[in-house]
């Protein structure tokens, strides 16, 4: 099933589901998890030690287990994986789960994706999955991503001091979350889905 935006339909998200077989993506996906350019904004220390295949597959079984909801970014224009985005810690009983976001490809930095990638993951969430709120976070030197949060309407609930390090430097982890109606205040979405 691919899930897009009719009102944006450069972006499009792809179940990992659909991909598992996909040997080329899976070499792709492995190359932005070793870039250190990549993935040190995450502040993961999961993801600073280098990975190989396996990691690829565990992956695969994490983004696809029932709590989770892992896609493949894919910008329609150029026909290319360009990164990950995901719903994780899904819970039934609280409606709510946890956001994450990785622009793997850097070509397509600094074009304004994630707010359009967030638009299709937020949409699906409330109203397909029926989630009541969604969380995330970043460090506080993640100026793109406290940006995207707040475009999309999030609200700033709390601040770790100190809980990252990043090349060998403390700063703050900040956690942000958004209701489903916060959403659908500030964005306009019309949510497609289409089976492959």
């Amino acid at each position: 099933m691919i899930i897009r935006n009719s009102l944006s339909p450069d972006i499009e998200l792809v179940p990992f589901a659909d991909m598992r077989d996909n040997a080329a993506l899976k070499v792709a996906y492995l190359s932005w998890l070793n870039d250190m350019d990549v993935v040190r904004s995450i502040a993961s220390p999961a993801l600073l030690a280098p990975k190989g295949p396996e990691f690829v597959e565990d992956s695969f079984k994490r983004f696809t287990r029932p709590e989770c909801r892992g896609f493949f970014i894919r910008f329609v224009p150029d026909s290319a994986f360009i990164g990950t985005v995901k719903l994780d810690g899904i819970s039934e009983y609280t409606r709510s789960a946890w956001d994450g976001i990785m622009i793997g490809d850097r070509r397509y930095y600094g074009r304004g994706l994630a707010p359009k990638v967030y638009q299709v993951l937020l949409a699906y969430a409330f109203n397909v999955l029926s989630l009541r709120r969604v969380s995330g976070g970043c460090n506080e030197r993640n100026i793109p991503m406290i940006k995207t949060f707040q475009r999309l309407g999030y609200t700033l609930e709390g601040r770790l001091r100190q809980a990252d390090c990043l090349d060998g430097e403390y700063s703050d982890h900040l956690y942000f979350g958004i209701l489903s109606e916060e959403f659908r205040a500030m964005n306009d979405v019309e949510l497609m889905t289409e089976e492959r």
